[in-house]
């Protein structure tokens, strides 16, 4: 009896084991399957990308000048082997920047996390058959301990080993059950993990790659576009050499035709008519020293003697011009002579009126002077007045304004313009940063309006199952007849 009691407690633990081993392999098998999310929750995005990994939205406008703008994979709702393989990805798009993208690569870098969770879910598929063999051993093994120790003299001694070894083999059982079971669960994950997969793929073929490869395109068109300007340019360049490469080589003519006669000279002859010419250009020197001296002193009497005839002729054209005002002097005076005779006649007949007029021209002007000085004293006297009187008004206008102290005020009011310049850079960057944070938002928003979307068409899904009959329901209704749609 102790023998049949231990063999249920070691079955019973077995059984535990098996079942805990199968709900974790269950559990794995269900990771497996929801390791690639759907495609609609995928989607590729145009973000800038900083140095240290971190990627900003494409309209932000603090990105450091070393950011770079890359498309990157997201989605929504991602398992946690998901995100690592997206980060792995993000990764070599981000590293591959301007290359033309791999899709072996890409698939590899999948394959090999869904490979290594599809490896564990394997390893425990068959865990719960070997621990319902090892519950079998254990139990023919405490049968045969009771056997020992009881013997076999009696009928019915192979009773309890029989018993024992048929409560062993209910966890053989069990095992083999679960094991089913869980080959059955990791097959439906595996074709489930195959399906998402497949469209895993293709969304990286069919959104991603070719948006890679117009980046790629673009890159090379504008490498060809600043080729072909190079180009263009370093032609026109080369160009200009032409006539520079034209000139040299003549030079060079001149310069090999010139050493050739050189050669045929000889160096010896050559070198002595070189000291010939130079004692020529000596002796020439000093003669030319001389000659120059004596054209300097030449120059300088030549300067003289024009400088003498410069003066002899200004004294010949002041005599020129006396001569000629003496000449006219004596026409004037031969042409009006008769003129002088009659103004003198003239004067002289009317010598008394005009002394008359005289007296009286003197007389009006003593008269009117002194009405004129009398009206100029009161002219003067009243413009005094009236320049006193601006010249209070003026010093209590000026008293007045600087005890209101007028220009501190103006001063005090234009204080707040002083700092214009800074308040529109603080406005406009204030502007700026609340356009980034309601550009944010709408962003947000539109991510939470498309995580509502999706659970709504989630739970219109589940709704759908829900409200759906199930085999056994049909087969209810068929059998007793259920109710109809209208």
């Amino acid at each position: 009896m102790l023998e049949i009691i231990l063999e249920i407690l070691v079955v019973a633990v077995v059984v535990g084991l098996q079942i805990r081993t199968f709900l974790q392999t269950r559990a794995a098998a269900r990771r497996l399957g929801q390791l690639y999310p759907s495609k609609e929750s995928l989607r590729v995005e145009h973000r800038i990308v900083l140095p240290d990994g971190r990627d900003l939205p494409e309209y932000a406008a603090d990105a450091p000048p070393e950011s770079f703008a890359s498309n990157l994979i997201k989605a929504e709702n991602a398992s946690p082997e998901f995100q690592e393989i997206l980060l792995d990805t993000n990764d070599y798009l981000r590293h591959n920047k301007g290359a033309a993208a791999d899709f072996g690569i890409l698939k590899d870098i999948s394959e090999r996390q869904s490979q290594v969770l599809d490896n564990s879910v394997q390893a425990n598929v068959a865990t719960p058959l070997y621990l319902g063999l090892l519950g079998t051993f254990l139990g023919v093994i405490l049968g045969l301990v009771g056997i020992a120790r009881n013997g076999v003299s009696d009928e019915n001694a192979l009773t309890p080993f029989l018993t024992g070894v048929l409560i062993a083999m209910t966890g053989s059982f069990v095992g083999l059950l679960l094991t089913l079971l869980g080959n059955g669960v990791l097959r439906q994950a595996r074709e489930q993990l195959d399906r998402l997969q497949n469209q895993y793929y293709t969304f990286l073929q069919a959104r991603l790659l070719p948006v890679l490869h117009a980046d790629m395109a673009s890159s090379l068109t504008n490498l060809k576009s600043v080729l072909d300007a190079f180009n263009q340019q370093f032609v026109g360049q080369v160009e200009l050499f032409n006539p520079l490469m034209e000139k040299v080589t003549q030079n060079i003519r001149v310069q090999s035709d010139f050493l050739e006669r050189l050669d045929t000279i000889g160096y010896d002859k050559m070198a002595a008519a070189n000291i010939l010419v130079f004692e020529k250009v000596r002796e020439s020197a000093e003669m030319f020293s001389a000659f120059t001296g004596y054209q300097q002193r030449l120059n300088e009497m030549l300067q003289n003697g024009y400088h003498s005839a410069e003066a002899v002729n200004s004294i010949l054209d002041r005599l020129r011009g006396f001569e000629k005002g003496i000449n006219d002097l004596g026409q004037y005076i031969g042409g009006n002579n008769n003129s002088v005779q009659l103004m003198l006649d003239f004067f002289q007949k009317h010598q008394l009126e005009l002394r008359n007029l005289k007296d009286r021209a003197e007389q009006h002007i003593d008269q009117a002077g002194v009405g004129l000085a009398d009206v100029m004293n009161k002219r003067l006297a009243y413009n005094e007045r009236q320049a006193q009187l601006a010249y209070e008004k003026w010093q209590q206008y000026f008293e007045q304004l600087n005890a209101d102290n007028v220009f501190e005020k103006l001063l005090k009011q234009l204080e707040p313009f002083q700092n214009l310049n800074v308040q529109q850079a603080d406005l406009s960057r204030d502007v700026t940063a609340t356009q980034r944070e309601l550009l944010r938002k709408v962003e947000i928003d539109s991510q939470i309006q498309a995580k509502l979307l999706l659970e709504l068409s989630n739970l219109n899904t589940v709704l759908v199952k829900a409200t759906s009959k199930n085999s056994f329901q049909r087969f209810m209704d068929k059998l007793f007849g259920g109710v109809k749609p209208q």
